[in-house]
């Protein structure tokens, strides 16, 4: 039973980590100088980690079942829940219009079909699947998650003997924190962790602990090890999907089978977090199934029938400002509940560095918003 809950763990964290962020990653990492983007992707990793950690202290400590606005309800009044959930819920619909745009993006690589077809398609077929329960998509996450898993490596193997130093050399005009947001983004499973502490109970935080840490880890290995492969090969001439770029390297059936592993990896995201935030109208706000379900699946698929497209300027959002906003909320909650989240971490959270924590979470939303103006400038 221990080992099907374990398994069941992971396939909801990879599922909720491992998603449309891996694709946009090589795109990102292209805009400035590799050495300067690894020291950037290791702060973050370890940022991502501890903030993790710290949000799986509010949950355990916290009693009842709830979803992220839920907690903050509990721990900081209602205030705070309404800001909370307004970022929760929009920091969503941005992460399930991603996963759309991939999905639209890999079914034209398959089928050679419309783009906009393409996308109608995945989010119908998707939403249709936000009724499955928790254990369910644990286990289909972790199974599709394998898949995925050899293909990164394959791929690596493959386009190895394509591999140019030059493609590494710094950029012209570099973008020095584009990556930020994008890296947030993808090293961010905070939504499953609620899920995990459901499906393991209350009693395992110590295995709750592990597969937060193996998730990451497992995760940020992967990253790098598609980054240095599309990077070494497409240099500056990188696609904002990382396979588009390949095809001449791969080959049709390469590049096809890549893109059937890529639709499967942010299809299966998307279920998971379309799940979650269902689950958030239905426990929080006590809304019916039927409505829970089409407030979680009618505002991604309008806002990309309404042309939003840019997949990577999507993520980077979503990923420094949407998910900046629920780290401080986390901060402040560990905050005041740091007595009994010690319990739990192991150690006793402390002032100093939960401030500036902080402080460098909300220079990074702001940097950000920067650099995303100043590229469209």
């Amino acid at each position: 039973m221990k080992n099907i809950k374990t398994l069941e763990g992971f396939g909801i964290m990879l599922g909720m980590i491992i998603g449309a962020g891996i694709f946009g990653l090589p795109y990102a990492f292209s805009k400035a100088p590799l050495q300067w983007n690894l020291l950037l992707f290791l702060a973050v990793f370890l940022i991502s980690l501890l903030l993790h950690f710290l949000f799986a202290g509010i949950i355990y400590v916290t009693p009842g079942r709830h979803r992220f606005p839920g907690y903050v309800k509990k721990h900081l009044g209602h205030r705070a829940e309404t800001i909370a959930a307004i970022f929760t819920i929009l920091s969503s619909y941005g992460t399930m219009l991603a996963y759309g745009i991939l999905g639209a993006i890999f079914l034209q690589n398959i089928f050679g079909t419309s783009f906009i077809g393409n996308g109608v398609t995945f989010f119908i077929l998707g939403g249709l699947l936000f009724f499955f329960s928790l254990q369910e998509i644990g286990k289909i996450n972790f199974y599709l998650t394998v898949p995925l898993l050899g293909f990164i490596i394959l791929l690596a193997y493959k386009v190895m003997p394509y591999v140019d130093a030059a493609n590494f050399i710094q950029p012209a005009s570099p973008s020095w924190f584009f990556s930020y947001g994008v890296l947030v983004f993808a090293l961010g499973g905070y939504t499953a962790l609620p899920d995990l502490h459901d499906v393991l109970g209350h009693n395992n935080r110590g295995l709750s602990k592990k597969i937060i840490f193996w998730s990451l880890l497992v995760s940020a290995l992967l990253y790098l090890v598609l980054i240095l492969s599309v990077l070494g090969v497409s240099g500056a001439a990188v696609t904002p999907d990382a396979l588009s770029g390949l095809k001449s390297v791969l080959g049709d059936g390469a590049f096809i089978l890549g893109s059937i592993i890529g639709i499967f990896c942010v299809f299966r995201a998307y279920v998971i977090f379309g799940a979650d935030l269902r689950l958030t109208f239905r426990y929080d706000y006590r809304l019916s199934l039927n409505a829970s379900w089409l407030l979680a699946f009618l505002p991604p698929l309008t806002l990309f029938l309404m042309g939003f497209f840019d997949l990577v300027e999507i993520l980077s959002i979503v990923g420094s400002v949407g998910l900046g906003v629920f780290a401080i909320f986390i901060l402040l909650m560990v905050w005041k509940k740091k007595k009994e989240v010690a319990s739990f971490l192991g150690f006793r959270p402390q002032l100093w560095w939960l401030f500036a924590l902080g402080i460098l979470i909300i220079l990074g939303a702001s940097q950000d918003l920067v650099s995303i103006y100043l590229w469209h400038g």
